[in-house]
Formats: structure tokens, sequence, C-alpha cells
């Protein structure tokens, strides 16, 4: 079970979704266009307000606020089971039998599943303007952290909306500006 944070609708969320056994899937480009496209998806449907992202090889963060009466848990479980049924599409259409077999060996107890994508989705409740800056800087600072060195400037990596916020560039995903909750 994972853990998740008491749901307030007042609240901005940090989110960390990391594949299972954190196999580098991102690193290619059909699998992170799914994940792109699910942030989208749930950004222009009026699920959630999207404040940043940054898709890494094995795992994503990002800010979002759930709207309207979608709670933090519906649209992790909402954006967890859609990405993970087109992964799984994605690998079959490969015929990439290699990580099927893996990820059919599942760590969670849903006996319901054949496989399993995801480690469980963190949330954590951002709690103040502080927290929020700190949680954005990390965001955004993901690909040039030493353990990956993706990039040598963030805003120049491509699955990040740090060139919205260093540059005024039009992200891989649309966002919503956090500024005003940093006041």
């Amino acid at each position: 079970m994972s853990f998740r944070p008491q749901h307030d609708p007042a609240h901005l969320y940090f989110i960390t979704a990391t594949l299972l056994g954190w196999k580098p899937l991102f690193a290619q480009p059909a699998y992170t266009a799914i994940v792109l496209g699910a942030l989208d998806w749930h950004r222009r449907h009026g699920r959630w307000n999207l404040f940043a992202f940054v898709v890494m090889p094995t795992h994503i963060h990002a800010i979002i606020k759930p709207l309207t009466d979608h709670t933090i848990s519906t649209v992790l479980q909402s954006f967890g089971s859609f990405t993970a049924h087109a992964i799984l599409r994605q690998l079959k259409h490969e015929r990439n039998d290699e990580w099927l077999v893996f990820f059919s060996h599942r760590q969670d107890q849903d006996t319901d599943k054949q496989h399993q994508i995801w480690q469980p989705i963190q949330a954590k409740n951002v709690f103040s303007p502080e927290f929020l800056r700190e949680k954005l800087e990390y965001v955004h600072n993901n690909p040039t952290a030493k353990k990956w060195s993706l990039v040598r400037d963030r805003a120049d990596y491509a699955y990040s909306s740090a060139c919205f916020y260093d540059r005024g560039a039009v992200p891989a995903v649309e966002v919503d500006d956090v500024g005003p909750w940093l006041a």
C-alpha cells in the first residue's frame, strides 16, 4: 500500500512515480511520450493543474493540484492505471518479452493484475511557499544532478517544465504558472 497524504483541496502535491525496479524505460521516447500524454490529458480534462514536471529515465516528478471533485488518490490512480496499460500495450507491440517478464514479477499484492509497472506512487502535501520552492527546484534540477548529468542547463532538458520557468519557452506539456502560489 502506498502512502497517500490526507487530501486537502487547498493544497498542491509533489508526486514521485518510479518504475518497478528502477528500469530505464523512459530513456526510450515512445514510453516518455506515454507519460507526457497522460500528464497533458489530466490537465486538459480538468483533473489537475500541472505546475511542474520532469520525466527521468526511471521515474517522474510533478507538482500538481487536483481540481473540482478529484482527490489526490483518484488522480494518481487514474494516472498510474492509464500509463501502466499504455506501457504494457507498447511493450507487447514491440514484443519486448524481457521487460514484460520483468513487470510480471509483481511486488504488490494485487492478484487481479498480471503486471506491475509502477512502484507505489508517492504524494506529499505542499504546505508552504518555501516547501514549494524547494520541490520546484528539485524537480527542475533532477536532469543536471550528478547521478544523471543528462544536460548541463536544466532548461535544455526536453522532458521538463524548466524551460517555462527559466526561459519563458513552451515545454513538452503545457503547465500552469506556479507564481501565484509562491507569493
